[in-house]
């Protein structure tokens, strides 16, 4: 009975790991400061099991997936952390690096002007800074969050803090689609379409660049652009009706995060899982990370 019982117990916890809950541990900064390098977490795997995909992101759930553009099976590519903040059937624009005035807990990278020499590598540590370093005349290039900000500003009002924003008009090529005739960059973005099943959209040499992709690749139609013609699967069109949902992600430090603006889409069956809660930080153990809810 006792051998019964363990046996139970251990199918019982395996099972809870391979169809319930999966373990991932962050390995980069791009989700400062909602996530943090080190932080071992779990996702609900159950959303995404053998009884079906559904996995349904809300706009600004924190989402697991598969990175889009490796080669390869699906089960096989990378898994990536982002922040939806872009679902089907929407359209979107980012400026000045946010999407709307309601964003939390997002990071960028300012230039702070520190007279009267108050900064240092402690007093950041204190406040979770680990990003950024001194320049010269007492200046510091830093990450920070609205929150850090407001700490550094308690301790000494003389701080001046410059956002380190490209220009509206600046053409970043690292920007998806990378093209010449959609002069965007990380922090003026868009507006761009996000793509829902069943949808119809015109297209034509202004935009094909913005879905080619999704048709050749996650789609599998041939696609040909000849002259001022568009062909797919040897056909003229200038239309196109997606067949399956895609979603826009992007990390909360939005200048160090290689994310939707710089590769696309994420098809809806790269999907993984919403993820749940952060169980500790395996870099640098701390009560304020342990069993901590993602939001």
């Amino acid at each position: 009975m006792k051998t019964q019982k363990i046996a139970f117990i251990i199918v019982f916890v395996f099972a809870i790991k391979f169809w319930v809950y999966q373990p991932y541990v962050v390995s980069s900064n791009s989700m400062n400061s909602t996530l943090l390098q080190g932080d071992y977490l779990i996702v609900n795997k159950w959303e995404n099991s053998i009884l079906g995909n559904h996995v349904k992101p809300k706009k600004n759930d924190v989402i697991a997936f598969h990175y889009p553009l490796d080669k390869g099976d699906i089960a096989d590519k990378l898994v990536y952390i982002k922040r939806c903040v872009g679902i089907p059937g929407e359209t979107i624009t980012i400026e000045n690096g946010l999407i709307d005035s309601c964003e939390k807990a997002l990071q960028f990278d300012y230039i702070i002007t520190d007279p009267n020499s108050k900064i240092n590598w402690e007093t950041l540590k204190n406040i979770d800074v680990h990003l950024g370093g001194k320049t010269i005349n007492n200046n510091w290039i830093l990450s920070l969050s609205d929150k850090q900000i407001k700490s550094l500003k308690n301790i000494d009002n003389g701080f001046i803090f410059q956002k380190l924003t490209q220009d509206v008009k600046q053409f970043d090529l690292s920007t998806f689609p990378s093209d010449t005739l959609i002069k965007w960059n990380r922090d003026f973005y868009g507006p761009i379409y996000i793509p829902k099943s069943g949808h119809t959209i015109k297209i034509n040499l202004e935009n094909i660049s913005l879905y080619r992709k999704i048709i050749e690749v996650y789609e599998n139609h041939t696609i040909e652009v000849k002259n001022s013609n568009i062909i797919i699967d040897k056909k003229i069109a200038d239309t196109y009706t997606f067949e399956q949902n895609y979603y826009f992600m992007m990390g909360d430090n939005r200048h160090h995060s290689k994310d939707s603006r710089h590769w696309g889409f994420v098809p809806e069956d790269h999907l993984i899982a919403s993820c749940a809660i952060v169980i500790f930080n395996i870099d640098n153990f701390s009560s304020k990370r342990l069993l901590k809810t993602i939001n």
